[in-house]
């Protein structure tokens, strides 16, 4: 299953795609394959927004959610509302040159 999220008004959107979503124990699981697992450091944060925006669009509570990564050595899974993760915030659009 593949998901797209890229807000408009967002400089900075989170793009790319679940390689998984899996709902398993009352939970959904977010799942992303990503090569060398141990070493990536921009995954938490692509899924926590994933979460973020699935958990929007769907009305489905964050704490309903799991973010997961993976390669074929490692696993590595974080509940959204416990991470040291900010969110993207939009800027307010100008409009007619004022903000």
């Amino acid at each position: 299953m593949h998901a797209r999220y890229r807000e408009k008004n967002i400089d900075n959107g989170v793009t790319g795609h679940v390689d998984i979503l899996q709902v398993r124990n009352d939970k959904v699981y977010i799942l992303d394959f990503k090569p060398d697992t141990a070493k990536d450091k921009k995954a938490a944060g692509q899924l926590y927004h994933y979460a973020l925006a699935l958990s929007f669009r769907t009305r489905i509570p964050l704490k309903q959610f799991r973010c997961a990564w993976f390669d074929q050595d490692v696993y590595l899974e974080y509940d959204p509302t416990k991470a040291d993760v900010k969110p993207i915030v939009a800027k307010a659009a100008k409009i007619g040159g004022k903000s």
